[in-house]
């Protein structure tokens, strides 16, 4: 089942993974490095996420135009360059700099994980498994990022830390080099008709409705967990570890559904889950003790970890396109709208939050499930099929 072009499939959402994390993992350095504010370092990751919502809309249409190998070459490339300049920066230009090259690498990387790995693996007959399986790989490259971050900062210093990484994200450059003859390559190159014909395609905007809502669930969680779990009292230890433990919950319900996910219409799993998330928002909202609020979060981290990958993998199916030579423009179209669920809820809740209580901001995010779960339910039962 795993050959090369698996392996810079995996590749793909774990670089992602990696590069998704690393601001976060060295803001505070990186502050002190550059003798910039809190301001600045939000402009910093800001600046990336605005790369990314204008590169995946050009990545996806140019990956179903050129092929993996370019587009997978490309990223790796720039997430190592970029990587490395980040970690040579002594001025808040140059790191800005670097931040914009992250997002196009970022969602080079993006684009070539999650439409490769469809293609290849389950033999290309199961998009919302291969997807989860995938996913996997994204949750460990997060999570490693800021653990060697963190254990290496103090005595390696801020430049050599971050150059390692740097090193680690050139060795998929090498994987595609041996595996660049054994890519899918598109059979007829990208397609105008097809690619506008998705602009008002349902699947595309229902699933990308969903998906806004995720992100938004996603980054707001991750951002703010440690401000819940402070709340209830726990010490910076307690909390860095239970926040650990979100993100562990949600790689193993990732691979409990690539293996499991079988025989039952992967739609459904989407408004499912969407209730799941909404349950455990809810605990986290009324909990009574800090136990409850544990156990809240950790089964947040499992409701979320199977709904992005089902939910492409489910679009990918209803659109077929895997098979029409169009998923990179479906996942760039999807990605997009998902994006500003990223960029603009975290925010609401931070400024409730601020205003109020952690608790009363996370109702914002118990709000954005419940729209999830309609949402899914209509992509489930009311979007057919559309080829």
């Amino acid at each position: 089942m795993f050959t090369g072009p698996s392996f810079v499939a995996f590749s793909g959402v774990f670089t992602l993974g990696v590069l998704f994390s690393i601001l976060g993992s060295v803001k505070l350095k990186l502050a002190e490095t550059l003798n910039i504010d809190d301001t600045k370092v939000g402009s910093l990751i800001s600046a990336m996420m605005f790369t990314c919502l204008v590169a995946v809309l050009i990545v996806g249409p140019l990956t179903d135009t050129v092929g993996y190998g370019i587009v997978a070459l490309i990223g790796f490339a720039l997430a190592c360059l970029s990587v490395f300049v980040l970690a040579s920066s002594r001025n808040y230009t140059t790191a800005l700099i670097a931040c914009l090259v992250l997002g196009i690498a970022a969602m080079c990387a993006n684009t070539v994980g999650n439409t490769l790995g469809p293609t290849v693996l389950f033999d290309g007959q199961n998009a919302p498994r291969a997807s989860n399986l995938l996913n996997v790989f994204f949750g460990f490259g997060a999570f490693i990022t800021p653990m060697i971050i963190a254990l290496l900062l103090n005595a390696l210093g801020y430049k050599k830390t971050v150059g390692l990484i740097g090193i680690i994200l050139f060795l998929p450059i090498i994987l595609v080099a041996l595996t660049m003859k054994q890519l899918p390559v598109p059979e007829e190159g990208f397609n105008v008709v097809k690619a506008i014909g998705l602009l008002t395609n349902p699947v595309v905007l229902v699933g990308g409705l969903a998906l806004f809502c995720y992100i938004a669930l996603e980054s707001s969680m991750a951002g703010f967990v440690s401000t819940y779990l402070k709340d209830l009292d726990f010490s910076d230890n307690k909390a860095t570890s239970y926040l650990s433990g979100f993100w562990i919950a949600l790689m193993a319900a990732r691979l409990i559904t690539a293996i499991f996910l079988t025989g039952i219409d992967p739609a459904v799993l989407v408004p499912a889950l969407g209730l799941l998330a909404a349950v455990a928002i809810g605990l986290m909202i009324i909990a009574p003790n800090p136990a409850t609020g544990v156990f809240g979060t950790l089964l947040a981290g499992f409701a979320f970890g199977p709904i992005f990958p089902t939910l492409i993998g489910v679009c990918f199916g209803k659109t077929d396109a895997i098979a029409q030579g169009t998923a990179g423009s479906v996942f760039g179209l999807l990605f997009a709208i998902g994006l500003f669920g990223g960029i603009v809820v975290p925010p609401i809740i931070g400024n409730y939050t601020a205003k109020t209580s952690i608790r009363k901001g996370l109702q914002v995010a118990l709000a954005v499930s419940v729209a999830l779960i309609v949402i899914g339910a209509v992509l489930w039962r009311f979007v057919p099929d559309v080829s």
